[in-house]
């Protein structure tokens, strides 16, 4: 659809027409927003960290099928039942016990990765994957899981992080978020004013560096002000500064990897689930990549 639009656009008749299709595209955009903020907010705030870990695990193993099917159209089918198993083990299994603690011993840890490696590894030979493709569904399957499950653990540490003492919990959540969707603003209205080069036009044409630029600014000065005066005073005004520059970089980072699979797959958005908004792995890909970062300002 977007190509049609773009097409359209380049015709003086049809600008009105573009207009509109432009129009109601952000208005679905922003009733999504309305209905999915508010009900993220409410998990994060009002209910117990059970509850906000085990939405963060339905929404990451909705991006891991997502991501899969992604792989299926770049030639490499990865055995999903055992991939949303093990992402699902992943996942489960710390938000039961996080209550008090984010820790999983060393031994199961090891044990269950490779576990996975073996699972992945057998599951073509079971399959009807060719064996041109057999190392490629191996591959892509523990990558799912390492790439999008592992890394979403992180918004659960962070919501429980501190609990006992009430130092940081779904502060440091509504931190991550803010820094986030701070910096995409950013981007995205400094890349209108300011872009001109492009940052990585094979995979993303619509990104520019100065759009890019300006979500570091932004985030930077997001992080300041949280960390400073607001949300977490604990950080202070540097350290603010630091987490939100060092974790906007890693959600911008995050992002083109996403676009970059997507542009592999030839294909806009990795699923439908939002109106406006794409996939599940379209609205978390940024997260993925600056929740492990904050992760770690928070636990140093």
């Amino acid at each position: 659809m977007g190509c049609c639009v773009a097409a359209a656009c380049s015709l003086p008749a049809a600008s009105s027409g573009c207009s509109e299709v432009f129009r109601f595209v952000r208005l679905k955009r922003e009733l999504a927003a309305a209905v999915a903020i508010p009900a993220v907010l409410a998990a994060l705030f009002l209910l117990p960290p059970i509850a906000f870990n085990l939405l963060v695990a339905a929404v990451a193993l909705a991006a891991q099928w997502e991501f899969y099917r992604l792989a299926e159209k770049t030639g490499h089918p990865a055995a999903k039942t055992v991939g949303i198993a093990a992402g699902a083990a992943l996942l489960f299994l710390p938000v039961s016990f996080l209550d008090d603690h984010f820790a999983l011993d060393a031994t199961f840890l090891v044990a269950g990765a490779l576990t996975l490696v073996f699972l992945a590894s057998v599951a073509p030979l079971f399959s009807r994957v060719s064996p041109a493709a057999a190392l490629g569904s191996a591959a892509s399957t523990v990558f799912g899981v390492v790439s999008i499950a592992l890394p979403a653990t992180a918004m659960c540490y962070l919501r429980v992080a501190g609990v006992e003492d009430e130092r940081f919990g779904s502060r440091a959540v509504l931190f991550l978020f803010l820094i986030v969707w701070g910096c995409d603003s950013a981007a995205f209205y400094g890349g209108r004013a300011f872009g001109k080069r492009k940052l990585a036009p094979r995979v993303s044409p619509n990104k520019t560096i100065e759009g890019t630029i300006s979500g570091l600014i932004g985030a930077t000065l997001i992080g300041a002000v949280l960390g400073s005066w607001w949300l977490l005073p604990e950080f202070g005004l540097l350290r603010g500064a630091a987490a939100g520059a060092v974790a906007s970089s890693a959600g911008q980072v995050g992002d083109l990897v996403e676009s970059l699979w997507k542009r592999g797959a030839g294909v806009k958005d990795s699923g439908a689930f939002l109106p406006g908004h794409g996939g599940f792995y379209d609205r978390i890909d940024s997260l993925l990549f600056a929740g492990p970062v904050l992760a770690a300002f928070v636990a140093l």
